[in-house]
Order: structure tokens, then C-alpha cells, then sequence
């Protein structure tokens, strides 16, 4: 069963779709909250993440995606999208999901750069919390600089305008309406050092491990926090950052599968 509503306050009503169990009588242990990337890597990941809160909704755990304030179907224009305003998307989202779930419990999930805003919020929570980090980039600056440099191969050297040369407006970014402050603020983030409360489990679902990974988790070890890592089929990496490829739908099925099952503990982490 999904469910799309819309929720928050007026003025700043976000869009939301539930997945959950067509039988609403058992009473849940916890709901996921699904959190998209930004920009267009958010749109390319759009079925991905339907079909991974369907596939964990189907197994009675209640998954919550949503649009943040700005973005797709929710309220708001591009250029409102800002980190304050997405930690307060966090907790409202988190409201709803607690509301129509059926459950106080949460469990947390980020793809891509949706690591930072929730980081950022969940790093600001009194008690433990339960997050898992799909492929995430966790450095700001090096985020808004890849931005930039993907919008420059966009313009220039991708072939995407031939025949033609396009000039984009001051503000654009990756087709996007973006205030430079927002960029500004997810600068001056760098997630690595961003510390859970101790108690907190964090599992990451990665194509690959690097070094900023390996200081985000011994910095959360350092503080009690456990971290787990499954690596995913390298043959299945989405090329997310390939000029030829931006504007491509992103559906790395295995590992939509994998992430459901491990959800769900029909497969230990």
C-alpha cells in the first residue's frame, strides 16, 4: 500500500508518500524515513527510492519518502531549498512518520548528498538514533565544487547544447534555482566530523570504502557509536558523476534488493 499526502504547516506543507502493510492491524517496531539527495541527483534517484520503501513498507515496517520544502511536489520554489530549512523538514517529516506509522521507533536513511542535512540533524539529537548511509558524501565542499564543475562540463564540454551555446542565469546550477546561500552553508559542512549521540548505530551501504568514510566511522566509534559496512556489487555502480550520463535515471536494482532485505532482517547486516 502507498499513500501520498501532504502534511506540515501551512505555508510550508511538504509531499510524502507512505509505504506500508495492506493489513494496518499489526502494530509496527519501527518506521524507515527515506531522505533523497539533492539537486538532480534526487530526480535520477527518484524510482530508486520508491521502490525501496515500497519493498520495505511490504514488509510491515511503514516508509516515509518525501519532497524537502522546494523540491518536487512539496511547497516552495528551488531557490528556498536551505539547510535550516531541511533540518526543519527532518523533524516535521519525522512527525508524520510517527503519526501515521504507528510508531515512536525511527530508523534513518540517507542516499547520497542527504547525508549531510541529516547528520547535521541527527548529530543534534539528545537520544540514540539509527541511520543508514547509502552512498554517502559526507564532505560540503567538496559536494558544491563537484556541483560546479559538473554545471561547467554541462555548459561547455558535454555536447549537450549543439549547435547552440546556452548562457545559464547567475543563479543556475545544474538546472536548478539556487541561492548562493544554500551553497554557503553546506560549504562550511563537513560531516566527518559530526558525532551521534553514544548509543547510535550507523550502517553504511557503500560501493566502495575511502578514507573520509573510514574517519566518519572511527570518529563515531570514538564516541560509542556502532558502525557497520556492507559493500555493494561494484559492477552495479551508478555513474553519478559522468557528464555523458547526468540526467539518467539511477536504479542500481542489487542494490535496492540488498538494502530492502537488510531492512527488513531477512539479511544480517
Amino acid at each position: 500500500m502507498s499513500a501520498p499526502f501532504f502534511f506540515g504547516e501551512h505555508g510550508r506543507t511538504l509531499f510524502g508518500l507512505l509505504h506500508g502493510p495492506a493489513d494496518d492491524a499489526v502494530e509496527p517496531a519501527s518506521g524507515l524515513l527515506l531522505c533523497a539527495p539533492l539537486l538532480q541527483d534526487g530526480i535520477r534517484s527518484h524510482r530508486a527510492m520508491w521502490a525501496l520503501g515500497e519493498a520495505v513498507g511490504h514488509f510491515g515496517i511503514p516508509t516515509l519518502t518525501f519532497d524537502w520544502y522546494g523540491t518536487g511536489d512539496s511547497a516552495g520554489e528551488d531557490r528556498e531549498l536551505s539547510v535550516p530549512g531541511m533540518l526543519a523538514d527532518l523533524d516535521t517529516a519525522a512527525a508524520a512518520l510517527r503519526q501515521r506509522g504507528g510508531s515512536p521507533q525511527l530508523q534513518w536513511l540517507g542516499l547520497r548528498s542527504a547525508a549531510i542535512p541529516l547528520l547535521a540533524y541527527l548529530a543534534q539529537q539528545r537520544n540514540a538514533v539509527d541511520v543508514v548511509l547509502w552512498d554517502p558524501q559526507l564532505d560540503g565542499r567538496r559536494l558544491v565544487d563537484g556541483w560546479r564543475e559538473q554545471h561547467r562540463q554541462q555548459l561547455h564540454e558535454s555536447g549537450r547544447y549543439v549547435n547552440a551555446k546556452h548562457e545559464a542565469d547567475a543563479d543556475d546550477l545544474l538546472g536548478f534555482a539556487v541561492e548562493p546561500s544554500l551553497l554557503a552553508e553546506l560549504a562550511v559542512i563537513d560531516a566527518t566530523r559530526l558525532v551521534l549521540p553514544s548509543g547510535s548505530r550507523v550502517r553504511m551501504a557503500v560501493w566502495e570504502m575511502d578514507e573520509e568514510l573510514d574517519r566518519f566511522a572511527q570518529a563515531q566509534r570514538a564516541n560509542g557509536v556502532s558502525v557497520e559496512a556492507v559493500l555493494l556489487d561494484e559492477g552495479e555502480r551508478p555513474e553519478w558523476n559522468v557528464p555523458s550520463r547526468f540526467g539518467g535515471q539511477v536504479f542500481p536494482r542489487r542494490a535496492v534488493a540488498q538494502l530492502a532485505q537488510r531492512m527488513t532482517a531477512q539479511v544480517p547486516w
